[in-house]
């Protein structure tokens, strides 16, 4: 019996790129997406990799993520981002569309080709706001997916000894935060393999290996690969927002 091991995070918070990494730290195959296992996912790779391993990625909540698979679950690693770049990147990312039509019940329904459409007369401001409310409170007419606010996604998770790994210690410390994932996964790897594995799957290596046609939508998956962004692009009330209504929620961010 295989064991899986199920990279989790809420969206735009750097789940591919874990997975992939885990994926190729470990030697097995990245097989998709956690629950919709006989959909082919576009970013699923090592299929010819030999293992008792093998890792799925997922943005379902704790509630959901044993109940939508029947395979069993060796372990869950989630990886957590600020909340205020989740707004950043899910922008460029996602879909959206004007404050009168994103009120409509139904409005994420909307064919995928006006979405598109509509997204193109969507003012960054506007996207912005909507990511925002999403973030804090759930706003499923941008995806199902964002349905849960930040907060609800994770704060389960964090209390079932599951390992939290921060997205801007995996790009600060890359090494440090592989190590301490093989030490969960009790796999011993030795420090050139975890070298090899994290020059692999950084967001430069993936840059210069540049897809086209079908394969685009995964350019925009692994978009750029640092943090910081609401700093330049938040307005203090936007801020204050975000102190408002996180200041006491974890212990990972200082809002």
């Amino acid at each position: 019996m295989k064991k899986n091991i199920i990279i989790v995070g809420y969206p735009k918070s750097g789940t591919t790129w874990l997975s992939r990494l885990v994926a190729e730290m470990v030697t097995c195959p990245l097989k998709g997406d956690w629950g919709f296992e006989r959909i082919e996912a576009l970013y699923k790779e090592g299929e010819d990799r030999s293992s008792k391993y093998q890792v799925y990625k997922s943005h379902h909540t704790l509630g959901e993520i044993e109940n939508v698979s029947n395979l069993e679950i060796y372990k869950i690693i989630y990886i957590i981002r600020d909340p205020r770049d989740v707004v950043i990147s899910g922008i460029h990312y996602f879909s959206f569309l004007p404050k009168l039509l994103a009120k409509k019940d139904g409005a994420l329904n909307i064919n995928r080709v006006l979405r598109k459409t509509y997204n193109r007369v969507v003012s960054f401001k506007e996207k912005k706001r909507q990511m925002i409310q999403a973030v804090l409170n759930g706003n499923k007419n941008i995806t199902n997916w964002l349905d849960t606010s930040w907060k609800d996604h994770f704060t389960p998770y964090n209390n079932n000894n599951i390992l939290f790994i921060k997205y801007e210690s995996l790009i600060d410390s890359p090494e440090r935060e592989c190590k301490k994932i093989l030490e969960y996964l009790e796999i011993n790897r030795n420090v050139e393999h975890i070298k090899k594995s994290i020059e692999k799957q950084s967001f430069q290596q993936r840059k210069i290996n540049k897809r086209t046609g079908e394969e685009k939508q995964l350019n925009k998956l692994l978009r750029k690969g640092k943090y910081g962004y609401w700093k330049t692009d938040f307005s203090k009330k936007e801020i204050n927002l975000f102190t408002e209504n996180l200041s006491s929620s974890n212990k990972y961010y200082n809002f």
